[in-house]
């Protein structure tokens, strides 16, 4: 049986506009470490909503906020639906 993944969701929405921005950006350089800061926080804080709710989500949020924030490489879009 498969459930809704609401924060894996907002995460997707967060990726999606940090791959807008970079295609918009005028005033730096695409993917600087500002950016990178910036979507990488958004996606910690996102991680912090799901622990607090108890959300299986929290683990993979948090980890491939880390990753991207040490390594520079985005994550791929989380499923929006997990198993229950």
């Amino acid at each position: 049986m498969s459930t809704q993944a609401p924060f894996f969701a907002a995460a997707n929405r967060v990726l999606r506009m940090y791959e807008l921005r970079q295609q918009q950006i005028t005033r730096r350089a695409p993917h600087s470490q500002t950016e990178i800061e910036w979507a990488a926080d958004l996606l910690l804080g996102l991680a912090g909503a799901a622990a607090f709710s108890a959300s299986k989500e929290a683990v993979s949020l948090r980890d491939a906020a880390e990753y991207w924030k040490r390594y520079g490489k985005q994550p791929d879009f989380f499923p929006e639906t997990i198993e229950a």
